[in-house]
């Protein structure tokens, strides 16, 4: 339990001292993709054409498979051209109010987009202890920091607890009017539990000193970081000024 708790972390397997094995031709900085994040949310909103939009996809695409995920980059632009194409091609042939309807819903996930497809990148390549160490080199407050990198903890334990009582209410055949009861009550009560063993941990890894902590994490910008947060600047300057033209 405890080396897969350090795999969790990012201190397991191909790490040394919070060095990570390069998984890809590119190994950024947390940092660096949370600019990108920032980036792709200035270009969520911003007024553009079409072939701007297919290039910044692309580009999102490039940067996942160059980081190590290329399955996540053929998974995410061929979803976007499905989306696309049913904006383009079959909701305008379709009509009526459940047309509308779902054509507002599809245009607003084409709008964001975009920051899925970083956010993706960035869940998957930073782990919670390495997103913690790079929230604390940006100088986030204490009283900021620790209920965030908590709550991060918390999720993957709760999904993992939903996915026991699922199989449990497979194994006894709990009938279908059932299960939402049986699923609910004891994901609170495990929820709870939960919050406090974690609570706990906190308070015994001394939580409440205030010196600055240790961390194994040697985080550093390198040339590829700059790069890449340079090429994202310049995508959101170039599209305010020449996005919606071509």
């Amino acid at each position: 339990m405890e080396a897969r708790a350090l795999r969790r972390d990012g201190l397991g397997e191909g790490t040394l001292l919070g060095r990570r094995k390069r998984k890809g031709f590119l190994a950024l900085d947390p940092r660096t993709l949370m600019g990108v994040l920032v980036a792709a949310s200035v270009l969520a909103f911003a007024e553009k054409s079409l072939t701007v939009e297919l290039c910044l996809v692309c580009a999102a695409g490039l940067l996942q498979a160059l980081a190590g995920y290329p399955k996540m980059a053929a998974g995410f632009v061929a979803a976007y051209a499905a989306l696309l194409g049913i904006l383009c091609f079959v909701f305008p042939n379709i009509g009526g109010v459940a047309a509308t309807m779902f054509t507002i819903s599809f245009t607003f996930s084409r709008k964001i987009y975009l920051c899925l497809m970083v956010g993706a990148l960035l869940i998957s390549d930073s782990s919670v202890h390495r997103l913690g160490a790079a929230l604390a080199k940006l100088r986030l407050p204490q009283t900021v920091l620790v209920p965030l990198t908590v709550t991060l903890r918390y999720f993957p334990t709760l999904k993992e607890e939903a996915s026991h009582i699922r199989d449990a209410m497979a194994l006894r055949e709990i009938p279908l009017r059932n299960r939402a009861e049986c699923f609910a009550v004891p994901l609170v009560m495990s929820a709870a539990q939960t919050a406090e063993e974690l609570a706990r941990a906190a308070t015994c890894r001394g939580i409440e000193n205030p010196a600055p902590s240790t961390d194994t994490e040697r985080l550093a910008m390198r040339a590829s970081d700059w790069t890449v947060l340079g090429l994202s600047a310049l995508a959101v300057a170039l599209t305010f000024l020449f996005g919606g033209s071509f």
